[in-house]
């Protein structure tokens, strides 16, 4: 049995030779070290005599059907090389589980720094944050105007009818993962659902578009380096990325349900409400049913870490601090949502 504390073992290395053999020049050491884990997507970094590149396969322990989908991430990364949207170069797909317990991708390494919290915002004057702050909209700009026939991705989802897709496609999922008993997460997603404002349109959407998911230069100045975690990406209703990265960017409602959340509170960083009027100024999207999608966008993030902290528990013999708070966040997201959705009614 693989021992969950290193998941570094569960790499096979001469499957792993055999498979990077013509993919990448010829190396005699090795260095192997996890870079992201626990309970979300096993991200390795792959040091072959000093040139870095990166290996990432689906979380330890239950994974929800069609959830983890390394093919899909993968596809969206090589779909998107040479539009002018920062995404890490890809180099390719492994779908057998002989490798490292599941199938799995390769790519090239990207340098930068990653904002999960006040720790590494401390690198940021306040200059560097506003920087930060419009370029992180300007992208998500970006994104959504890739043109999805021209990379070959008019197939990559069902745009029409998207958020009440949505809710109904987490509603299934939350029946059938392991949970805790939370009656909330069925009574918001059905005034959700009698609340979904009419889809103007339909783009290339990232699905958790937020500060911990961008790789940021701050030299020679400030821009995005690469975009991650691409795994919920699909063709959807644009509105939601916006919400998802204002849900993780401020509190609504006094409520921090995630680290993140305290970044934008430090000098120079844009409110959550100008992050919105920049981007309905470069789009001409209207941002007038953003609190539902602000509602939507919490409810949603309450099921995936119901679905993180029970795979935590799982993996862990004690669990982490982190996974114990994401645990506690689930309630959080939750009453952020409830309070939202219920102003959003009574507007109706």
């Amino acid at each position: 049995m693989t021992d969950a504390s290193d998941p570094t073992n569960l790499i096979d290395r001469a499957v792993l030779d055999r498979f990077l053999e013509g993919l990448v020049p010829a190396y005699e050491n090795v260095v192997i070290r996890l870079i992201a884990g626990g309970a979300s997507n096993l991200t390795f970094l792959l040091n072959l005599d000093g040139t870095r590149y990166v290996l990432r396969r689906r979380p330890l322990g239950h994974v929800a059907p069609r959830a983890h989908d390394m093919q899909r991430e993968f596809t969206i990364l090589k779909a998107l090389e040479n539009t002018g949207v920062p995404v890490p170069r890809v180099i390719a797909f492994y779908g057998e589980d002989d490798l490292v317990g599941a199938p799995c991708y390769l790519m090239h390494y990207a340098s930068g720094i990653v904002l999960h919290g006040q720790a590494e915002a401390e690198a940021l004057d306040a200059e560097q944050a506003r920087a930060a702050s419009i370029g992180l909209v300007e992208t998500l700009a970006k994104l959504h105007a890739v043109d999805v026939d021209a990379v070959g991705l008019t197939d990559f989802g069902k745009p029409e009818g998207f958020v009440e897709r949505r809710i109904n496609g987490w509603l299934k999922q939350w029946a059938g993962i392991p949970r805790r008993d939370i009656p909330e997460v069925e009574r918001i997603g059905a005034e959700l659902l009698s609340n979904v404002p009419a889809q103007v349109d339909s783009t290339l959407i990232h699905g958790d578009y937020r500060l911990g998911n961008v790789i940021m230069l701050l030299e020679p100045e400030v821009s995005i380096h690469a975009i991650v975690d691409w795994e919920l990406s699909t063709l959807g209703d644009p509105m939601t990325d916006l919400a998802h990265l204002i849900a993780y960017w401020e509190s609504t409602i006094g409520i921090v349900s995630h680290p993140a959340q305290l970044i934008s509170q430090r000098p120079g960083f844009l409110k959550g409400a100008e992050l919105a009027e920049r981007y309905s100024a470069i789009t001409g999207r209207s941002i007038e049913h953003l609190p539902f999608y602000l509602a939507f966008e919490n409810w949603r993030a309450a099921i995936i870490k119901e679905g993180i902290y029970q795979r935590g528990l799982e993996n862990e013999p004690h669990p982490s601090p982190e996974i114990i708070f994401t645990g506690e966040a689930v309630g959080l997201h939750l009453q952020e949502a409830a309070a939202i959705i219920t102003s959003v009614g009574a507007q109706q």
